[in-house]
């Protein structure tokens, strides 16, 4: 299983990590050529400082040095050295050649006002970098005038110079940079990795609480199924979603309750009764004053129970599976049909369309659910009051029937969410020996069947409306 902890902190710390390792050889690298430039910038500074001591004139070449001003090339104290060539002899070299078997440096063939830099062994046996470079000699600027008199402009003789210094420190630096740089490939990969892990763990914290809130869930418990919230706005549609999940689960979970509950006391009752006849019976056999109502109350409590147990067999096949729609059914004929079967004659059937509607639907389902909704109407509206059937179609076009009548208790708004949920009462007692609360289930669970929509409403204190909405013909 891929977790998303995991992938992070592995992708941003391979992404970071050869990021940095790039930046750093780069910069490595970098750093190294410029401390080698420098440090050969440096030779050609110090060799153009001898050059300018060697001056012409009409006495020959001299070279103006002064040691104590340069006490490194006289030194045994990390020395350094310079040599001077003219027409091809050594012309003139530092004292510090003299402490040493090897006490000249390595002529070079140049071309006039080039200059060579290369590696050596030092005299004195470290490893150093010397330069060689061929100029012809500057003319003091006093002298030149008189020089030129009398030499004319011919071509004057190069002179050749070497200067050599230790490279020891030169590669210490560059020792040094290069394990600087090599610990912190190591090093900020790791850290890289820490604050990765670290940043990728707070990052999912809000996750990880949601996950532990979803763990610790309880629908049993009175106090563990609230929603919950967030502050982090990639969690708010999951957050929202699974609260709106949470919600509704729970309130299947107070309805199965309830509808346990409701079950338990149904059929507490008969079987009550049951338990009392038989133990009359049994206290006075043959008793014939029990005979006469004995097996009468018998039936009347079977079938109050088997009608209760057909009513809730019947709304779970109904909401496991869609009913076949094979019937062509003439809803104002329906109507006049069932209400023609009920024994009152306070109904009012009025038809809002001029045309006869025809539904393609079930026909036992629609005139199940049509006689249901009367006799609702009939055992909890007002007697006296009349009960209105409104037969016609909706804006967009589907057809339906509205039934509005009067109660006699009156319905608040929490009521009408109960409604359909089986073997609801308004009356808590569930003191009617004739109803008990399926009607309106079944009308439900039929509407589900054969792909209507049934809605309730409440009009004023005492009046309320069902409508059942039958879906277009495709």
């Amino acid at each position: 299983m891929k977790s998303i902890r995991k992938t992070l902190t592995r992708r941003l710390s391979i992404t970071i990590s050869l990021l940095v390792i790039v930046v750093l050889l780069a910069a490595d690298i970098g750093v190294d050529t410029w401390v080698q430039r420098e440090f050969n910038q440096g030779l050609k500074a110090k060799v153009g400082m001898l050059q300018s001591l060697v001056n012409e004139d009409l006495d020959g070449v001299e070279f103006e040095f002064a040691g104590e001003y340069f006490p490194e090339f006289e030194g045994a104290s990390s020395p350094e050295y310079f040599q001077l060539w003219y027409k091809g002899q050594v012309f003139e070299k530092s004292e510090s050649l003299a402490l040493y078997t090897v006490d000249e440096l390595p002529f070079e063939n140049l071309s006039l006002n080039e200059a060579v830099i290369n590696d050596i062994t030092l005299p004195d046996g470290r490893s150093g970098r010397i330069i060689h470079t061929k100029y012809v000699p500057q003319i003091d600027s006093e002298d030149r005038e008189a020089f030129y008199s009398v030499r004319g402009e011919v071509q004057r003789d190069p002179m050749v110079i070497a200067y050599a210094t230790s490279t020891e420190l030169l590669n210490f630096t560059l020792w040094f940079i290069d394990i600087a740089f090599l610990v912190a490939l190591i090093v900020i990969p790791l850290m890289v990795r820490f604050v990765v892990r670290n940043t990728v763990s707070y990052a999912l914290a809000p996750l990880d609480a949601l996950n532990n809130n979803i763990r610790t869930l309880r629908f049993t418990a009175t106090d563990k199924h609230e929603a919950f919230s967030t502050n982090v706005s990639e969690l708010e549609p999951i957050v929202s979603s699974l609260n709106h999940f949470i919600n509704d689960n729970y309130a299947l979970y107070l309805r199965e309750k309830r509808l346990t509950s409701d079950i338990a006391h149904e059929l507490k009752t008969p079987v009550s009764e049951l338990i009392n006849l038989a133990e009359v019976a049994m206290k006075f056999p043959g008793e014939e004053r029990l005979e006469k109502d004995f097996k009468p109350q018998i039936l009347r409590i079977g079938m109050r129970m088997k009608n209760i147990i057909s009513g809730l067999m019947l709304i779970q096949k109904h909401s496991a599976k869609q009913t076949q729609l094979n019937d062509l059914i003439n809803i104002e004929e329906l109507v006049a049909q069932v209400v023609a079967s009920k024994a009152v004659d306070n109904i009012n059937v009025v038809a809002k369309e001029r045309s006869d509607l025809v539904i393609h639907s079930n026909r036992i389902a629609v005139e199940s659910i049509f006689s249901n909704l009367l006799d609702n109407a009939i055992e909890h509206g007002k007697h006296w009051e009349p009960i209105s059937v409104y037969i016609g179609k909706t804006p967009s076009g589907q057809a339906q029937i509205e039934v509005t009548n009067t109660t006699h208790t009156e319905i608040d708004e929490s009521d009408l969410r109960h409604m359909f949920e089986p073997l609801w009462q308004k009356d808590a007692s569930r003191t009617s020996e004739d109803n008990f609360g399926l009607g309106l289930s079944i009308v439900s669970a039929l509407c589900g069947a054969i792909g209507a929509a049934v809605t309730v409403d409440k009009l004023d204190h005492n009046h309320i409306s069902f409508s059942v909405t039958f879906k277009k013909a495709s």
